[in-house]
């Protein structure tokens, strides 16, 4: 039954309280702020800098900064700021701001009112004429716009969280990227060197051949040997290739600028490794992913909060009618309030649902917890080895097969071996050193993988001297 008054008061006050509620819900749509709060957490995390949001001038200043670090000698941190500044894809998560910016947005804003105009079905003694017109709005939407606008904002705040994560993740496939491509390089170099010696003992041995002073067997051993070779040179510098192509991928870049260039060698191991202790705990406390997992069980819990508050109150409908009275010719209106009985529905179903979903995020973060130490156990044990594995090549493998191949220069110029036994002692040097190469590759890739497992950086490599203990030099050509 609605219940009419010529009393303005109320009206008033239901009509106030909107205005309020519709300036306070007023927000702006740009996701300028929380890209800058994202920006912000990768340059502490990784000194990098990202795109902002789309714009002519700050494309220009991006394009341009893009070209200037190609046109460098590309190093693993020029290769991470410039797949911060091309990559599309990256471009393209980073518009999930935008779209939680809008939801927060949406949550501070009411529902439309709802205008209705029609004729009384009564006879018009009482109204002339017998039109009237309402205005109906949903007042739980305004008592309940503060809870769904920190829901929201949580949702942002985790949103923002998880973008930053996903930008250390990329920045540590690119570094990987980045050492498995300067290794195969590198590798490819020492191989044309591995195939220039053994084409030489290749034709030494058919001049020997011919002038009969070596059999078949010995040729065919020479033969096959440089044969060997000529295979791994062609495989390493496929692989080479496609590592690169790798690394363009990661990028963000194709054209003319996939032409860039690197160092000829992978960096030296650092004098020595920052402290490793507490990583675990360290990871917990600084991984953004872990963050963004706790900001979502937060959410569910204010989303359950809300759903729970509003079970037995359903949906409150106020509205207000007017109409113009015959005798006096004034303007009459009528409040009403439409309640939802909640009868069949108490939000039983949603209730449920939602605390599901928060038991089930409070679980994904506890094993993601798991996953994390794990990780972090992990790469730091790698790292740890594969340190050990390049020092013990730089230390003792190598400096033991530039050994062998000077003593048996010596008895090669005493006349007690033969030629081949030298390039064979060579051919064992390069090998040496292109395990070194890889192992030292391994050593750069396991500690990319632990400064993504704690979230940060653990030291550039810029800030550490190499040793001369550790620093391999690629072994002389066979003359």
């Amino acid at each position: 039954m609605r219940v009419r008054s010529t009393s303005l008061g109320l009206g008033t006050k239901l009509l106030a309280a909107v205005a309020i509620a519709v300036v306070g819900g007023c927000a702006s749509t740009s996701p300028i702020p929380a890209h800058q709060d994202v920006a912000r957490t990768v340059k502490e995390r990784s000194g990098h800098a990202l795109r902002g949001p789309r714009d002519g001038e700050d494309d220009k200043r991006a394009e341009a900064a893009i070209d200037r670090l190609l046109g460098a000698e590309l190093s693993a941190d020029a290769a991470v700021q410039v797949a911060l500044l091309a990559n599309p894809a990256l471009r393209a998560k980073l518009a999930e701001l935008a779209i939680a910016q809008a939801d927060l947005v949406q949550a501070g804003l009411l529902k439309n009112p709802v205008f209705t105009l029609g004729s009384t079905a009564w006879e018009s003694e009482h109204i002339s004429p017998n039109i009237f017109a309402a205005v109906e709005q949903d007042f739980l939407d305004i008592l309940t716009m503060p809870l769904r606008k920190r829901i929201a904002a949580t949702e942002l705040e985790a949103t923002k969280l998880s973008l930053g994560d996903h930008v250390l993740e990329l920045a540590s496939h690119v570094r990987m990227a980045f050492y498995k491509a300067q290794a195969a390089d590198q590798v490819a170099t020492m191989r044309r060197l591995v195939d220039e010696a053994a084409q030489t003992s290749a034709e030494l041995a058919r001049r020997q051949h011919e002038a009969g002073n070596m059999s078949d067997l010995a040729l065919a051993t020479d033969l096959g040997l440089a044969a060997q070779t000529a295979l791994e040179l062609k495989r390493s510098e496929g692989e080479a290739i496609v590592a690169r192509e790798e690394l363009n991928k990661w990028m963000g870049v194709w054209g003319p600028r996939t032409g860039w260039r690197m160092p000829r060698r992978l960096p030296e191991l650092p004098t020595a490794e920052p402290p490793l202790d507490h990583l675990e705990s360290a990871a917990i406390a600084q991984r953004l992913d872990v963050a963004a997992a706790r900001r979502n069980i937060q959410a569910m819990g204010y989303a359950l909060s809300l759903a729970k508050t509003t079970r037995w109150t359903g949906t409150v409908s106020v509205s207000v009618e007017a109409g113009r009275l015959r005798n006096t010719n004034r303007v009459a209106l009528g409040p009403s309030v439409a309640l939802e009985i909640p009868l069949f529905d108490q939000r039983q179903a949603q209730i449920a649902k939602l605390a599901a979903i928060r038991d089930q995020a409070e679980d994904e973060m506890r094993g993601l917890a798991v996953d994390v130490r794990a990780d972090v156990r992990s790469a730091r044990a790698r790292v740890v080895t594969s340190r050990a594995v390049v020092e013990h090549y730089g230390n003792v493998i190598v400096p033991l097969r530039e050994s062998v191949v000077k003593y048996s220069q010596e008895q090669y110029d005493a006349m007690l071996i033969g030629v081949y036994q030298l390039i064979l002692a060579k051919q064992n040097e390069y090998s040496a050193y292109g395990e070194y190469i890889e192992a030292l590759r391994d050593y750069w890739i396991a500690r990319s993988d632990l400064e993504r497992a704690i979230g940060g950086r653990i030291g550039a490599a810029s800030k550490f001297t190499s040793t001369g203990a550790a620093t391999v030099a690629a072994p002389e050509q066979a003359h």
